[in-house]
């Protein structure tokens, strides 16, 4: 018996590594984008969280100062700046500080309290508030102070934060 030997050809033709490798790289550049997109997200994740646990820390502290005012300096005293009294039971005495933003920080005195703002505003509502506006300076009749802070973010973005305080002393 004669056996008749068959051309046979194994392996790939050009067009089908071509082919493949074109396929390939369009999946690799999907991907890329993909994990791009999720960094990109857990970057601004992470400092969102950071400016919520500045903002918190901010606004205790300020609540803080602000219970315990036992006078303000009306004329020192803006929509963007406060000089107040306040008693200080460690040393049992009263206490002059000032609230002001100095350049991107917020600051108590000579501290700094936040960094990152790119907006400090104050308001002094009365004792009809809130159903009235709150004028940006401080008079006699102010009851309630609202505090608003906007923290910039990576990637020009903003975070607003607004709280309002009611002095227990005045």
């Amino acid at each position: 018996m004669i056996k008749i030997a068959k051309n046979k050809k194994s392996g790939f033709t050009l067009i089908e590594m071509v082919v493949t490798l074109i396929l390939v790289g369009i999946i690799a550049a999907f991907a890329g984008m993909w994990i791009v997109s999720v960094t990109n997200g857990y970057i601004q994740a992470r400092a969102s969280a950071e400016t919520a646990q500045k903002a918190q820390l901010a606004f205790a502290r300020l609540t803080k100062e602000f219970s315990a005012i036992k006078s303000v300096d009306s004329e020192s005293t803006t929509d963007s700046q406060i000089t107040f009294t306040r008693w200080d039971e460690e040393i049992s005495a009263n206490v002059t500080q000032t609230v002001a933003l100095n350049g991107n920080l917020l600051k108590i005195g000579d501290n700094t309290l936040a960094d990152n703002i790119s907006s400090f505003k104050l308001s002094y509502c009365d004792t009809n508030f809130p159903n009235s506006t709150c004028p940006s300076s401080w008079s006699s009749d102010s009851k309630v102070i609202q505090i608003e802070i906007e923290f910039s973010l990576p990637g020009n973005l903003n975070s607003e934060f607004t709280k309002r305080v009611t002095p227990r002393n005045l």
